[in-house]
């Protein structure tokens, strides 16, 4: 089941996501590197340079909870493992984590709201989606995700102490909460379960987890005076002695928490609906829209490249082979203006094909998370032990792997960052053996010099308008490589 298979990723989780993590690191800071450059800078590179920062701070800020919690967790004293810095760093971590994540999920639709108004509204690209609108709502989504996340999450956790005796072999036998409403709390449920019946140690522990024991203990005293034993009864099992008691501190519900259930219920609502699965169908209709204007395009392109040859049949009257379009054009000039706006549309197209395996991604890993936490808020805490918790290892990996393929995501599908790249990284001894690009940046640097002098003369009145056949087909050659 899986289950099953969680509970055996469980043992490696701790090595698959600090691996994770690491690369994740170092992707991400040079994904920064290469698109803060200045041939790099735009609207889109700006809100990509936005999420490698906070998908960096996430990967950076696993690095210690997942060495701690998973790979030393056998080898650290229990009071060491649990001692009030980890506590506090726990609480950290559940807020950092979360508001990092969700300023990533906003900025991943803002990037495809950028994308779809390029792709179906080029008109108004520059109007709507200029570099100061992209800066202001980047900065937004960094300030309302922290105050919207951070309060929420602050309010329905606290830091709370308990005394745990352990056996010879280290296992805990019993856990007392220290924290007085804790105490206050449990001593509540006892009160109004015992007018009814005695409580259920295994009900009690599903629910509140680190301090059932306490309850385990009083019912058990309770219930052994009223069993009578017969001679063939089963003997109770000879209680472990203690051997010695530690104080650990654990991340719990806050007093707030335990008194408001509506509390609990709006803060797992919040995260569900507000931070996943809203994001997550703004992602699917716009994604759907990206790929209908991407399939537009090809058609679009398909029609405009078949007119220029069926105007090259045309000839003049005397014979000669001048290449003239059907409305009497010159057709020198139409294949070169096509060429000019079909070249524009290719980068276009691969742009969105690029952002729209970042959207796939994006959805395929957080769908499931955005579902998972609708459910825990709508059926309880049975579910979240039951099956979040368990599922949380899978969840975490998932969205870290989202996190550190972007880079990949980048070389394979865009052209001008593996330029971008390659001139920043590369070795110099390789210019030896691999002249060639950097004769193409010297080439394309010259021609930039050279025709901008030209395109501030103006072109020439006296240049004949006139093309002979041998021109028009050198042009289509260009053209076609």
């Amino acid at each position: 089941t899986c289950f099953t298979a969680s509970f055996s990723y469980k043992n490696m989780h701790g090595y698959v996501s600090l691996v994770v993590c690491i690369l994740g690191t170092i992707a991400n800071t040079l994904n920064i590197i290469v698109l803060t450059r200045r041939e790099m800078r735009s609207p889109t590179n700006a809100i990509l340079t936005g999420l490698a920062v906070a998908d960096l701070a996430v990967m950076l800020e696993y690095i210690p909870y997942t060495i701690h919690d998973y790979i030393l967790t056998d080898s650290l004293p229990r009071e060491e493992k649990l001692s009030y810095s980890w506590a506090c760093f726990i609480k950290f971590h559940s807020i950092f984590a979360q508001v990092l994540h969700t300023i990533s999920i906003w900025l991943t639709v803002t990037l495809a709201v950028w994308r779809y108004i390029a792709v179906g509204y080029p008109q108004k690209n520059r109007l709507w989606c200029g570099m100061r609108t992209t800066i202001i709502t980047i900065t937004t989504a960094y300030v309302v995700c922290v105050l919207v996340v951070s309060p929420s999450l602050y309010l329905i956790t606290a830091i709370t102490e308990f005394v745990e005796q352990l056996d010879g072999q280290g296992k805990v036998i019993n856990s007392i909460p220290m924290t007085q409403y804790v105490i206050d709390y449990r001593n509540e449920i006892m009160s109004a379960t015992a007018t009814t019946a005695l409580p259920d140690p295994a009900a009690n522990e599903s629910m509140w987890g680190n301090v059932s024991a306490l309850m385990t203990t009083t019912s058990t005293t309770t219930a052994a005076p009223s069993t009578t034993l017969s001679p063939l009864a089963t003997p109770l099992p000879t209680p472990t002695p203690v051997v010695r008691n530690v104080t650990v501190y654990r991340l719990y519900h806050s007093d707030l928490a335990l008194h408001n259930a509506s509390l609990q219920n709006a803060t797992f609502l919040i995260y569900s609906v507000v931070i996943k699965l809203i994001p997550c169908i703004a992602l699917t209709i716009l994604s759907v829209r990206l790929i209908l204007a991407l399939l537009e395009a090809k058609r679009r392109r398909k029609m405009l490249t078949s007119k220029p040859i069926a105007a090259a049949t045309v000839a003049n009257s005397n014979g000669t082979k001048t290449t003239t379009s059907v409305n009497g054009s010159k057709a020198a000039d139409r294949p070169r203006k096509n060429s000019k706006t079909l070249e524009k549309e290719k980068q276009t197209d691969r742009t969105t094909r690029m952002l729209l395996a970042v959207l796939l991604l994006f959805l395929i890993t957080e769908f499931p998370q955005g579902i998972m936490g609708l459910l825990n808020a709508l059926l309880g805490d049975a579910f979240f032990l039951q099956c979040y918790l368990r599922l949380s290892d899978l969840m975490d990996i998932l969205a870290l792997i989202n996190s550190s393929i972007n880079f990949i995501l980048y070389c394979s599908m865009s052209k001008q960052f593996r330029t971008t790249f390659t001139l920043l990284f590369r070795p110099k001894f390789l210019d030896k053996w691999l002249p060639v690009a950097q004769d193409e940046v010297a080439a394309a640097r010259a021609e930039r010099s050279a025709v901008a002098p030209a395109l501030e003369k103006g072109p020439s009145r006296k240049q004949p308008h006139v093309v002979v056949a041998p021109t028009t087909t050198n042009i289509t050659q260009v053209t076609n490589l």
